[in-house]
């Protein structure tokens, strides 16, 4: 089924839902120009096998990654994927090393506490990382672990640097507590602690830090829980999506940081309110701050990363629901299926994938065994504003690499609306 037969919010709808083999026989690498196409259209598609051979380059994802067989909280995070960087267990045996868990986060760990964190720090202090909180371009924020306390670690990536250590707290938190998002300008880290383990606070709460003095800059308590948040990549550091849960049901907010008063809700809660058979994963805006994507997957309390025989069980039905980045409305569903695990798989399995020029997004479906192919990408156009700058960025950022981008010559501020820095404080 194409966007062109899927229905707007308010009726149930489906992108990717009915799709077969058979509709992949008939178009078997189906590609349309970016001029004949409307909103939600389907461009491309291709098997999985084939976007890895090279088809993600054509379609303005270069070295996109739709698929990654680590596992959550052990090789990958929330927001760092081991695949995505190229990370490796090196399965080093070195004495400054404080693992006392070497089966959990071995990778990930070994990986940062051989090549980033000080040395003294491992064998003195007896610091070791748990996981990685958050991650933005450049900057890297960790979760380290002594004793019965946790603190956080600030890594730079580009310049292959430890920044130093902040955030020190007196309990030792499990990494599936901590949720961490990093502004869009690089200068502000907003962590969500919450209770899952004896020694957590009961009530979830919110740390700002200041990112360059390492400081605590506002400590928040809000009368919702806050499931999952991310920052508006339009503005530098003052405005965050997120998706609560409260008395009077759930829904999706625009927030101000500062003063933490919503600029807008979500007025249809039916639409996002969970489900019991379903999980909110993942919550993220588009490179041009205009859509926000909620992930939901049926939750399931079985493991399936055991299975001897691939593809044995039942798919995860994952549904991803786009809203405004200016109203909070929902705006359409997608819905497609996935051989994962909901519990440990990394979220590169389910989550959207953007191209370089923002105008597109990826989704990739499972089929059922038995089909010719195994696994179906599928590329639809995002709706665009009427825009004759916008049209001039998705051109550019279509025939120049973002690297080439800075060496245009173009005035400064141009360059970087083009590379989608905050246009807004």
């Amino acid at each position: 089924m194409g966007a062109e037969e899927s229905k707007r919010m308010g009726d149930s709808c489906s992108l990717c839902e009915g799709c077969n083999s058979s509709e992949f026989d008939r178009f078997p690498n189906m590609c349309r120009k970016e001029s004949e196409t409307t909103a939600w259209t389907l461009m491309h598609q291709c098997s999985l096998e084939k976007w890895n051979e090279g088809q993600s380059d054509e379609s303005g994802f270069p070295g996109v990654l739709l698929r990654c067989n680590g596992l959550v909280h052990k090789d990958c995070s929330l927001s760092f994927c081991m695949s995505h960087q190229g990370i490796v267990n090196i399965n080093r045996s070195v004495s400054i090393f404080s693992f006392r868990k070497r089966s959990k986060f071995a990778k990930m760990a070994e990986h940062f506490e051989y090549n980033h964190i000080p040395a003294q720090m491992s064998s003195i202090n007896h610091f070791h990382v748990k996981s990685v909180v958050c991650y933005c371009e450049r900057f890297v924020v960790l979760h380290l672990a002594r004793s019965t306390n946790s603190q956080f670690g600030l890594l730079d990536l580009h310049a292959n640097k430890f920044l130093g250590i902040f955030g020190k707290q007196s309990v030792e938190y499990p990494s599936e507590a901590l949720v961490g998002h990093i502004s869009p300008d690089q200068t502000r880290c907003l962590i969500r602690f919450s209770r899952l383990g004896p020694q957590c606070r009961d009530d979830p709460f919110l740390h700002l830090y200041d990112l360059t003095t390492k400081e605590l800059l506002k400590s928040m308590c809000p009368t919702y829980n806050v499931r999952h948040f991310c920052f508006d990549p339009r503005f530098t550091r003052n405005r965050v999506a997120v998706s609560k849960d409260c008395l009077r049901g759930s829904g999706l907010d625009l927030v101000q940081v500062e003063s933490w008063q919503a600029v807008a809700s979500n007025a249809r809660e039916c639409e996002t309110r969970p489900r019991s058979d379903f999980v909110l994963k993942d919550l993220c805006y588009s490179h041009d701050g205009c859509f926000v994507f909620a992930t939901m997957l049926d939750a399931d309390a079985y493991c399936y990363c055991h299975e001897k025989k691939p593809r044995s069980h039942r798919p995860r039905c994952c549904s991803v629901y786009v809203s405004s980045g200016d109203t909070a409305e929902t705006l359409i569903q997608v819905t497609f299926y996935r051989y994962v695990c909901a519990r440990h798989n990394c979220p590169v399995n389910y989550k959207p994938a953007f191209s370089v020029c923002g105008s597109r997004v990826a989704f990739v479906q499972d089929l059922p065994p038995g089909q010719s192919v195994a696994s179906l990408v599928q590329v639809y156009k995002l709706p665009s504003p009427l825009s004759l700058q916008y049209k001039c960025r998705v051109t550019i950022l279509q025939n120049f690499r973002p690297e080439s981008v800075t060496n245009l010559p173009l005035p400064q501020k141009l360059i970087d609306y083009l590379l989608f820095k905050p246009e807004f404080d």
